[in-house]
């Protein structure tokens, strides 16, 4: 019996430290580190115009933002028209699709977005979408 408690204690003291917390701390920042990318994503505040129906495919991810004052925005950045036709250039150059998505607030001026659409085309955009809300 007396060996049996011995032979007890030695297996108590080969264990090494216990992970258990460390393990439950590294799951709580993974799920905060998860939740905080997810909620950090910048927007944009554009009123879009309405549209009948609208059918999304997939989204494409060369979308110029054309703000109420006439400034743009590509990537989430303002840019001017000659390096926006810059970039676009470089971009479209390498892909199969090229489709370029306009985002404009209502209260731009047509003639702003006809520039903008002029742009693309220069740049190489083969089909130029619009991207409206759907009317209720």
């Amino acid at each position: 019996m007396i060996e049996f408690e011995e032979f007890e204690q030695t297996i108590s003291r080969e264990r090494g430290p216990d992970l258990t917390p460390m393990i439950d701390m590294v799951f709580l920042l993974l799920i905060f580190f998860l939740l905080t990318s997810f909620l950090a994503r910048p927007t944009i505040p554009v009123s879009l115009p309405e549209a009948e129906m609208v059918e999304l495919e997939e989204k494409p991810d060369l979308t110029i933002t054309v703000l109420k004052d006439g400034n743009l925005l590509f990537g989430g950045e303002e840019i001017s028209d000659e390096k926006l036709e810059r970039t676009l250039k470089r971009i479209l150059a390498f892909r199969q699709t090229r489709e370029v998505v306009i985002q404009s607030d209502r209260e731009v001026p047509f003639g702003r977005i006809v520039e903008v659409m002029d742009t693309a085309k220069k740049s190489g955009a083969g089909v130029i979408s619009f991207l409206v809300e759907k009317k209720q």
